[in-house]
């Protein structure tokens, strides 16, 4: 090799291994300082639809962070593992955060059956879990070691099944909902509400996370000729549900949970998603908001992605933010307990997806209505 040629290959060779030093996989900065989070999510599963829109969030909370010096001069990193919404899945990922990599700030899960399973870990552990997309009822003061900026189902399907009393004026209504905490806790609620305000649930029916064929379910329920049909569950499988009951002729009003207003499921649902009712927590983006955190968000999200931001793109960005400044408030501390005290009681905070505030690791929301019309979406 020539002298000259044997210099460059050294500058090069010494330059991709200061490359390789100073990013890790996922190409963010790899600083023996850095305050490192795991995220535990759904990339491959039924809500892989909601694990992208986590990573989203928390993208570009870390990039806006560690560009104007990150917490106290130290980077944020998060690395993440794939769930599948699996709780075995996510206890594994917990496990392996905690133990292997010595990461005890953790994020997830989108699954509420993933989240709950998850707690013994992060309690025998003294670490802390954040879940921006979990709306389980049974969360609700699960631990002092966790948080959640989602609401608690209970706000939701209390309103659907109030709407449906008062303003569509149903005395039966037939449910169906998917076979998880999630669907349970929204099934549970409805029912609770209806039933208290001399409502009658007909049927529930079941169903399983992927299923595909509810023509028996539907066909049941048809012959009942309920008020309204309450559709509880995850977006892929709300989308096919919903076209299948129109294609058999039911014409019942058909109120839903926020999961219907994704894209996995209008996309399916196509012409049959007219006229459904969703209630959801009530968020407003807008580059013109009087937020000027929402107002910022909105604008960066929409020119890194090219899409409008969603409620979960925002509240996994408010994640990141709600735990740098928990470390700042610590003196720049990275105590888990610590985080979760100042998190789970944090009182208006100021953030992406509006202002929020914490009661024991909980928030609660004002709920809006909204509707399919002429396929478009429209507030009620």
């Amino acid at each position: 090799m020539k002298h000259v040629d044997f210099i460059v290959y050294l500058f090069f060779s010494a330059w991709f291994v200061f490359l390789s030093s100073s990013c890790d996989e996922a190409g963010q900065p790899n600083n023996k300082d850095a305050i490192k989070i795991g995220a535990t999510l759904d990339f491959t599963g039924p809500n892989a639809v909601y694990g992208e829109q986590v990573r989203q969030g928390i993208e570009l909370a870390l990039d806006e962070i560690n560009n104007s010096g990150g917490v106290n001069r130290r980077p944020l990193i998060v690395k993440y593992q794939d769930s599948k919404s699996n709780p075995k899945e996510a206890v594994a990922n917990a496990q392996r955060f905690i133990s292997i990599e010595n990461i005890k700030i953790l994020i997830g899960e989108i699954s509420s059956n993933a989240t709950a399973a998850m707690i013994p870990v992060v309690e025998q552990n003294d670490a802390f879990l954040f879940a921006p997309a979990s709306s389980s009822p049974s969360l609700t003061n699960i631990s002092k070691n966790f948080a959640r900026n989602w609401p608690s189902d209970v706000a939701e399907a209390g309103a659907a099944a109030n709407y449906a009393l008062n303003q569509l004026h149903a005395r039966n209504a037939a449910i169906i909902y998917v076979n998880s905490d999630y669907g349970i806790g929204l099934k549970n609620k409805f029912s609770e509400i209806f039933t208290k305000n001399e409502g009658e649930i007909v049927v529930a029916e079941k169903y399983g996370e992927g299923e595909t064929d509810f023509k028996t379910i539907l066909l049941k329920i048809k012959n009942l000729q309920p008020d309204v049909i309450y559709l509880a569950g995850n977006p892929k499988e709300m989308g096919r549900c919903i076209k299948q009951l129109r294609e058999i002729g039911i014409t019942a009003k058909v109120i839903s949970n926020t999961g219907f207003l994704q894209e996995d499921c209008l996309n399916v649902a196509g012409a049959a998603a007219e006229g459904v009712i969703i209630p959801t927590p009530s968020y407003n983006p807008g580059e013109d908001s009087d937020n000027d955190t929402m107002a910022s968000f909105y604008r960066n999200f929409k020119a890194r992605y090219g899409k409008e931001p969603t409620m979960v793109n925002a509240n996994a960005y408010d994640a990141i933010y709600l735990i740098k400044e928990a470390i700042e408030h610590n003196n720049g501390v990275v105590d888990p307990l610590q985080i979760a005290k100042y998190i789970r009681n944090r009182k208006n905070f100021q953030g992406a997806a509006g202002v929020v505030s914490f009661t024991e690791g909980d928030v609660e929301v004002d709920i809006k209505f909204k509707t399919i019309k002429n396929g478009n979406l429209t507030d009620l």
